[in-house]
């Protein structure tokens, strides 16, 4: 998720993509993972895990660096200057994603359910009202994304709505124009337009708890690292799971450790949490189970359409081999949880 960030770093090609931002006082062991990934708290489990000792615990360093833009993001994760990285589902998918990437989804890490959605101004009482107005937002934003799935249920698209490319942290200015119906934008600006814009009658029209799963974070790995360090990545796996364990458990106290690494208070990363779902490994192994089809593949094949439809896709991706829950079977067997 493209979440809105006072800072963000960018990553270089080549051998200063491996300068990344290592971890306070993490040893050195013998697997490392470099990690990749937006500004984003729902994936603060990367530094719980760390900070609890949980990778420590299976020899396994793992240093990161945040970086929304995907056009640094993938070609650093091609190359292999990079390990992982983690967004939602249908970003992933987008060009210049093809079914020879250099990556692999292992597992989901979060879900939202009402982070991301699109504020409406007087008069837009429906998605439906959108048709012919002025809509703001990022192409491959989630709230763009669920405008057009919503309108697809209606036999509509996005090609219906006149559509402004905005940057999604400008999202606060530019719904102050009269002459925009719409906003595509996320928490906490989605609060904070509605709670102090001038523009009176003003409501969410629109988020991700309408459509709860629709817009699910993944993490991404290389593939041929994958294939040939399975074990690695089931390490890092299951401290990621241990983390959301101890939200699960104890919020305040995950909050307490993670919200430093975003330089936020505590109360503003809980209050933006409360749209997020964080999946635990249980969840995890439900959406995308070893012998069936589960609930991501239905995500995975809306978004064949949904992206192809905003032109991100030039055609349809095979579910298999990008999508591999092998990682998470017995994952827990003979381990510390």
């Amino acid at each position: 998720m493209l979440k809105t960030t006072p800072k963000r770093l960018t990553l270089l090609a080549g051998a200063a993509a491996l300068a990344l931002s290592a971890s306070a006082g993490a040893s050195r062991a013998q697997d490392t993972i470099s990690c990749v990934f937006p500004f984003w708290f729902g994936f603060a489990p990367v530094f719980v895990a760390d900070k609890k000792g949980y990778f420590a615990e299976e020899d396994l360093t793992v240093t990161w660096a945040f970086d929304n833009d995907r056009a640094n993001v993938l070609p650093a994760l091609e190359t292999g200057a990079i390990d992982c990285t983690m967004r939602t589902i249908g970003e992933s998918m987008a060009r210049p994603r093809t079914a020879e990437t250099n990556s692999t989804i292992i597992g989901t890490i979060d879900v939202s359910v009402g982070a991301d959605g699109v504020v409406a101004g007087p008069g837009i009482e429906a998605v439906e009202d959108l048709i012919g107005k002025t809509f703001a937002g990022e192409i491959n934003h989630p709230g763009t994304v669920l405008v057009q799935y919503a309108l697809s249920e209606m036999g509509r698209s996005i090609d219906d709505l006149d559509v402004r490319l905005i940057n999604t942290d400008d999202s606060i200015a530019v719904f102050e124009d009269d002459s925009v119906a719409a906003v595509a934008t996320w928490e906490p600006m989605l609060s904070q337009i509605v709670n102090n814009t001038s523009r009176e009658g003003s409501k969410v029209l629109l988020d991700s708890s309408d459509y709860e799963g629709l817009i699910t974070d993944v993490i991404i790995v290389r593939s041929d690292d994958l294939e040939e360090n399975p074990e690695k990545y089931a390490k890092f796996l299951r401290g990621i799971y241990r983390a959301i364990d101890d939200y699960m458990e104890d919020p305040d106290d995950f909050i307490a450790l993670s919200a430093p690494e975003y330089g936020v208070p505590d109360e503003e990363m809980k209050e933006a949490l409360e749209g997020v779902k964080y999946t635990t490994y249980e969840d995890t192994v439900a959406y995308m189970p070893m012998t069936e089809d589960g609930t991501l593949r239905e995500v995975f094949d809306a978004f064949n359409e949904i992206n192809i439809s905003l032109d991100l896709q030039d055609e349809p991706l095979p579910y298999s081999p990008y999508i591999d829950g092998s990682v998470l079977d017995g994952l827990f067997e003979g381990a510390t949880r």
